[in-house]
């Protein structure tokens, strides 16, 4: 489906988990599970992803399928049910990682239940990409149909404001290099509008370290204009 130049509510933070789940397999797929070490920076990194997936089905049940089933009903059930679902895929994956951490495993032992890991977080990926095709192809188009812009950008004012400054943060590291140049400056503009002045500095800073010195210029220039 063609992309409509109406607001939409799933494009920025799916093209976010789309970056994640791509870096975090490619970190999988090329890591020593017999080093503790890097299992446990890779647990780390699912743990705090994990609880950003689980924040973004949450805000998406509480508000966009809430809504949705009142104009729509029925109209949210897929959806909701896909929720459940990869919820359950996530927690098989974070258990076979977890099991990485059981003492005395030998080399062998940890590469092969790595490798069962790495098939499983594979799956959730897969999963995931489905799932986010379809919101973004019937459960936007839906949107689109049964509400107007402004109630739209309601619906997104309500979502951000409910994303917690600590989880805001997690995000940019995934968010901000998955867009391109025009919708960093219209996500960040919105963060500097509605945020003290201290927290978009930390947002700053985090976008600073994930893109590259010519892009964050670039950025940055274009905000300063714009301020």
């Amino acid at each position: 489906m063609k992309q409509s130049t109406r607001p939409s509510l799933v494009l920025t933070p799916h093209k976010g988990i789309r970056f994640a789940f791509a870096q975090i397999t490619m970190k999988a797929g090329s890591l020593d599970y017999a080093n503790p070490a890097h299992v446990a920076d890779l647990t780390a990194q699912l743990v705090e992803f994990g609880g950003l997936l689980e924040e973004h089905a949450h805000l998406e049940n509480q508000f966009i399928l809430t809504s949705l089933a009142a104009r729509v009903p029925g109209s949210a059930d897929h959806d909701e049910q896909d929720h459940i679902a990869l919820e359950l895929l996530q927690e098989e994956v974070m258990a076979k990682l977890e099991s990485l951490q059981e003492p005395g495993l030998s080399p062998q032992e940890a590469n092969a239940r790595g490798y069962a890991f790495y098939q499983d977080l594979s799956k959730l990926h897969a999963a995931h990409l489905e799932h986010m095709l379809e919101e973004e192809q019937v459960t936007q188009a839906l949107l689109w149909d049964n509400f107007e812009d402004e109630e739209i950008m309601a619906l997104h004012f309500q979502i951000v404001s409910n994303i917690p400054p600590d989880k805001m943060l997690a995000w940019t590291q995934y968010i901000l290099p998955s867009l391109n140049h025009a919708e960093r400056i219209e996500l960040l503009k919105g963060i500097q509008m509605g945020a003290p002045a201290a927290f978009f500095a930390q947002v700053m800073e985090r976008t600073e370290a994930v893109l590259s010195k010519e892009a964050f210029e670039a950025l940055e220039e274009a905000i300063l204009q714009t301020a």
